[in-house]
């Protein structure tokens, strides 16, 4: 579920969906997290903090993208 909210979120960025794209990825990483609370082994854990950080700072891009296009 976690990937098919990720791939959403990629694709609706690169469609210019920027919203709804900010909205996938925040679902993504609530699912990302949330598999982070079972074990998944050293790299597993790290690989999934890393794609949560890249998804968060994909979305924090985009609102600041967004607040300046209003502007």
């Amino acid at each position: 579920k976690a990937i098919a909210v990720a791939q959403k979120a990629s694709e609706e960025d690169e469609a210019g969906n920027y919203e709804e794209a900010i909205r996938s990825y925040q679902h993504a990483v609530k699912y990302f997290l949330h598999i982070l609370k079972e074990p998944q082994g050293k790299d597993g854990n790290q690989k999934i903090r890393d794609k949560c950080k890249q998804y968060l700072d994909r979305a924090e891009e985009l609102q600041e993208y967004l607040v300046n296009k209003e502007v």
